[in-house]
C-alpha cells in the first residue's frame, strides 16, 4: 500500500536566489522523476517575521505532499534524495533544513508547536528537544541550523489541512486570463472557488485571474479565495516571490 509523505523545506535562500518556493517545486519534480513521489502538490506556510529570526524576504517553508511507496526504506530514500538536492541547490549564507515524514505522523502536539512558530520566536535549542521524541527525519545545514525549525513547522502545518496556500498543483500554472468558475474546476485541481464570506461562486462566474490561482488550504481542501475590483472578480492573495 502506498503511504502519503509530506517534505519540507525552508530557509534554503538569499536574496539573489530563486526562493523556497521554486526549489521546492524543483524538488517535488525531482522525486517524482527518482520514482519515489507521485502527484505532489506544494504549499506555502508563513511563519513568524520578527527581527530576532533570521530570514530572507518572508520566513515561509515549503512543503510537499504527495504519495510514495511504504516502510522505513522509502522514507529513508526520500530524506537522502532532498539532503542531496538541498546541497546541490543551497545558496551562499542560507541555512537550509528538511524534514520528512508520513502525513498522519503529526499530532496535535507538534501542530501546536507549528501555531507557536507562527506567533512567536522559538528557540532553537528548546525546538530541538521538544520534536527529538516526534521521530521525524530532519536535517540542517548551514551556519544558525534555523532551516531546521521551519522545516519542521512546514510538515506539521500542512498536516492539519488548514494553514497556507497552494503553490503547485494540477493546473494552477497552465491556467491564466479570464475564466468561469466551472473552467478553473476543470482545468485545475481546485475544489472552490469562494468570496470573502466564503461563500461559492456558481459555475458561470467570470474570474480575472491575472495568471496567478493560488487557492488555500482549507479543511483539506483546495479553496481559490477572489474579491470583487470594480466588476470584476480578481484573486484575493497577493502574488509575493517566496510563491515561486
Amino acid at each position: 500500500m502506498p503511504t502519503t509523505w509530506l517534505v519540507a523545506i525552508d530557509d534554503t535562500d538569499n536574496l539573489e536566489s530563486i526562493g523556497t518556493g521554486r526549489l521546492a517545486r524543483m524538488l517535488a519534480r525531482h522525486l517524482v522523476e527518482q520514482g519515489q513521489l507521485v502527484g505532489p502538490s506544494v504549499t506555502r506556510h508563513q511563519l513568524l517575521v520578527h527581527d530576532d529570526i533570521p530570514y530572507t524576504s518572508h520566513n515561509s517553508s515549503a512543503c510537499i505532499r504527495a504519495e510514495g511507496a511504504e516502510g522505513e526504506g522509502a522514507g529513508d530514500k526520500l530524506f537522502e534524495l532532498g539532503r542531496a538536492f538541498l546541497l546541490a541547490h543551497r545558496h551562499a549564507g542560507a541555512n537550509p533544513g528538511l524534514c520528512v515524514a508520513p502525513a498522519d505522523a503529526p499530532g496535535a502536539a507538534l501542530q501546536g508547536l507549528a501555531r507557536r512558530a507562527q506567533s512567536e520566536v522559538l528557540d532553537l535549542a528548546a525546538f530541538d528537544a521538544e520534536v527529538a521524541s516526534f521521530g521525524l527525519r530532519i536535517w540542517s545545514d548551514g551556519e544558525t541550523g534555523q532551516g531546521r525549525i521551519g522545516a519542521v513547522c512546514g510538515v506539521a502545518l500542512r498536516s492539519t489541512g488548514d494553514d497556507g496556500r497552494f503553490i503547485d498543483l494540477p493546473g494552477i500554472r497552465d491556467l491564466g486570463g479570464r475564466a468561469t468558475v466551472a473552467e478553473i474546476l476543470a482545468r485545475t485541481g481546485v475544489d472552490e472557488v469562494v468570496d470573502g464570506a466564503g461563500r461559492a461562486l456558481g459555475p458561470d462566474e467570470s474570474i480575472e485571474t491575472r495568471d496567478w490561482i493560488r487557492p488555500d488550504l482549507q479543511g483539506g481542501r483546495a479553496v481559490f479565495c477572489v474579491r470583487r475590483e470594480g466588476d470584476a472578480w480578481v484573486p484575493a492573495s497577493k502574488r509575493i516571490k517566496d510563491d515561486g
